[in-house]
């Protein structure tokens, strides 16, 4: 069966994704700081987690591309973990954000802090939000027909 746009679609996003997290990720101390008054079990788990969700998704998102149902089912359990563990975490660590931002540790220009602020909400919306798409997106039949071989 030939691939949809939309798994083409898709595909290519994933991997995107999967670059982003690598290369936005930094330092592990950095990353750390996100998830003060968690436990460092959390911040540790979380840091492993987004490397692996970087890397899966890239490798997945090109196995995706060329219709390979693991890859396609290995996605929807990593972006499943990764809203729900977000709808848990995200609370705490846009919180950290919003009093590192303010207090001035981060540099930004004290009439820039609002704008980097409601930015930085809308994009973990927007990222959520397309990860509730991914699992329903290869989830849906039409789909998770265009990667299993006909059955003859």
């Amino acid at each position: 069966m030939q691939k949809s746009k939309g798994v083409a679609f898709f595909g290519v996003a994933i991997i995107v994704l999967g670059v982003y997290n690598l290369i936005g990720i930094g330092n592990y101390r950095q990353f750390a700081l996100m998830f003060k008054g968690l436990s460092n079990l959390v911040s540790i788990s979380a840091y492993v987690f987004t490397i692996l969700y970087g890397v899966c998704g890239i490798y997945c998102g090109i196995k995706i591309l060329r219709l390979e149902d693991w890859a396609r089912r290995a996605i929807i359990w990593l972006t499943v973990v990764s809203v729900i563990s977000g709808l848990g975490l995200n609370r705490p660590v846009m919180s950290n954000f919003r009093e590192m931002l303010f207090s001035g540790q981060l540099g930004v220009e004290p009439d820039m802090m609002s704008p980097v602020y409601r930015y930085a909400i809308a994009f973990t919306a927007l990222v959520t939000l397309f990860e509730m798409s991914v699992i329903f997106f290869f989830t849906r039949p039409g789909v998770v027909k265009q990667f299993r071989p006909e059955s003859s």
